[in-house]
């Protein structure tokens, strides 16, 4: 017959009492006379847990735990009992079992040091860091005093991990809210990573967002500023300003400055420079891009704006320019319905850039910053090309647009801007309207909408910029005024050609009275000259107002000699063409026949006609051009 101790022997006799109150007794004899085992105090602890006794079964688990936590190899029973006990706790309130709602009411009896045991003991033996951070997260919950002992290891966990789904969903929404207003101290390596983890997800978060973007994008840039703010009172940072969206980008721009003041060394290395840089780089781009995509009534369709050279008589000094290397940004008009803070926000995008392009090691943090967000690769691209255009660095320019595909930038924006570099590249060549062709071949078919340019062309001033909407009407408008502006210097030649004074009165129609001032020179010029001839009047001159300057010229300047169309008719004698003088008695008819047929064209589409004329007359335009 096999012995057994005593203390198993009292532990027997309880278990085979059917009554419950003799096994209590066997139990409380049992605790007296062997305080220290623990299967006696296992065994008292089970049995009023069988009784459903929240209170004393509370204080029973107490004592074993805070007897037993710290022996060499804690008794694989306890693990299990409290290993239920967190798993009950963690599951919401109204889901659980009968069993496991005693666990969750045993909990509270239970005092807050023998708490925070029971959950470092379970987290201690947790077999995955997943169940060991849940464990960590919920141990925070209860217990906010001891953030700064466990907050450390738990963030470093959660980042280490991050690129797995549950744990990012728990270093977002459950670590950093929890720890945010009682910063632990973190090593200075960690609190840079969290940023940088941070700034990827937030940026991701509102990049993915297709349905509202607006909100997410404020709610996301929102929470970048405040772990900004949260990494930076870890590291005794000098204070950044918080995130306000009706904030213009010159006062994040101003605030980055007098940080880098402050550095008696002027380190480009700081690592606090390096993030407020990059965040309110990224925060600049993102609107400045936003505001270069136009969005239709519609909210489906976005169009491109693009930054191009104001047209001008006088080409500037493009070789001194491209060789200085200045990255100053000129004064950028801005055409509706691009927003007026467009150019802030490329002055905001140009400050960082050169702040974290300053030294290789800023350069080479920055670039691991934001190449971790691919859709941030096309934005970068179109600001350098825009950066480039700012600062006449023609070479430079077309290396990038070489360089963009079609996943990055459409054929009609690319061939707009190959057209618009090579018009300030030098004096123009016949490419110039070999690229005017790739352009009109890529205008949508579709009625033109938006708005003509404004402010297009500026004759001699300094050097001037303009955001250009990409849209059919804005295209047509910057091509038509770029002829304008090559054939108006024609004008002073007394040998300029008619058929160059009727290509500029086709011209002159687009956007009009805009070049009225032209036409009337125009006129001078004809009524100086007492003949013109342009045989394509009838197929392209419907301006009204236009015509009605050649019914004043018929009808008081009878000395000037108009030819405006083909004959009607062949004569014996031979083709003739319709003036409004000679013999023929039916020369006036004609005439007036021509005039009412041009007047009841004048409702036609403009920009239609205008995109017919630069396609049908090109060589004759390139003749007007280039002739001396």
């Amino acid at each position: 017959m096999d012995v057994i101790s005593n203390e198993k022997y009292l532990i027997a006799r309880a278990k085979e009492s059917t009554d419950p109150y003799k096994a209590k007794a066997w139990i409380i004899a049992a605790k007296t006379l062997f305080p220290n085992d623990f299967g006696v105090q296992f065994e008292a602890y089970e049995i009023e847990k069988n009784a459903n006794n929240f209170e004393e079964a509370a204080k029973c688990l107490s004592y074993i735990v805070m007897t037993f936590h710290g022996a060499h190899q804690t008794p694989t029973s306890l693990l299990n009992e409290i290993s239920l006990m967190t798993n009950a706790l963690r599951i919401p309130e109204g889901c659980t079992t009968p069993e496991q709602e005693f666990y969750v009411k045993m909990f509270q009896y239970i005092s807050y040091e023998v708490q925070h045991q029971i959950l470092l003991l379970t987290a201690a033996h947790s077999n995955n860091n997943l169940d060991h951070c849940r464990l960590i997260l919920l141990l925070l919950k209860r217990f906010p005093q001891a953030i700064s002992t466990h907050a450390p290891r738990l963030l470093e966990t959660l980042i280490q991990n991050v690129t797995m789904p549950s744990f990012k969903e728990m270093l977002f929404n459950e670590a950093i809210p929890l720890v945010y207003n009682r910063a632990p101290e973190l090593a200075p390596k960690l609190v840079h990573r969290l940023m940088a983890v941070c700034f990827e997800y937030y940026l991701n978060q509102m990049l993915n967002d297709a349905e509202d973007r607006a909100r997410t994008s404020a709610d996301c840039w929102k929470k970048i500023f405040e772990i900004l703010d949260f990494c930076g009172k870890i590291l005794k940072w000098e204070p950044f300003v918080l995130y306000k969206k009706s904030w213009s980008k010159d006062v994040y721009c101003q605030k980055i400055i007098q940080i880098y003041n402050l550095d008696p060394f002027r380190s480009t290395e700081s690592k606090q420079i390096l993030f407020c840089a990059t965040i309110v780089f990224v925060l600049a781009l993102q609107d400045y891009i936003g505001y270069s995509k136009l969005r239709t009534k519609d909210g489906i369709s976005e169009t491109e704006v693009i930054l191009v050279e104001a047209l001008k008589d006088v080409a500037p000094d493009v070789k001194r320019r491209a060789h200085e290397g200045v990255l100053e940004i000129p004064h950028i008009l801005v055409n509706a319905p691009v927003s007026p803070d467009a150019p802030n926000c490329l002055l905001a995008c140009q400050s960082c850039w050169q702040l974290l392009h300053s030294n290789d090691v800023m350069k080479a943090d920055f670039a691991q910053l934001i190449l971790c967000i691919p859709q941030l690769s096309g934005w970068v691209q179109k600001f350098l090309i825009d950066l480039y255009v700012c600062a006449g660095q023609h070479e430079e320019t077309a290396t990038l647009l070489q360089a963009s595909t079609g996943t990055t930038m459409t054929q009609l924006e690319k061939s707009v801007r190959e057209f618009a570099l090579t018009l300030v590249q030098g004096p123009p060549t016949v490419h110039l309207f070999e690229q005017m062709g790739t352009i009109l071949k890529h205008l949508p078919h579709a009625p033109s909408r938006g708005y003509y340019l404004e402010n297009v062309s500026l004759g001699h001033t300094a050097r001037v910029l303009m955001l250009m909407p990409l849209t059919k009407r804005a295209i047509l408008h910057y091509l038509v005024q770029t002829l304008i502006v090559l054939l108006k210097p024609k004008l002073i030649d007394v040998e300029c050609s008619s058929s160059l004074l009727g290509n500029l009165l086709v011209l002159s129609q687009l956007n009009w009275p805009h070049e009225s001032t032209t036409v009337e020179i125009i006129f001078e010029i004809i009524k100086t000259r007492r003949l013109f001839a342009y045989l394509h009047f009838t197929s392209y001159v419907i301006q009204a107002e236009i015509i009605e300057e050649f019914m004043h010229l018929w009808t008081h300047s009878p000395d000037v000699k108009l030819e405006l169309a083909m004959p009607q008719q062949s004569l014996a004698t031979g083709a003739r063409r319709i003036g409004t003088r000679g013999a023929d008695k039916g020369v006036k008819e004609d005439f007036k026949q021509i005039i009412r047929q041009q007047v009841a064209r004048s409702n036609d589409d403009i920009d239609e006609l205008l995109m017919q004329f630069l396609q049908q007359q090109q060589v004759t335009l390139v003749q007007n051009v280039f002739d001396k």
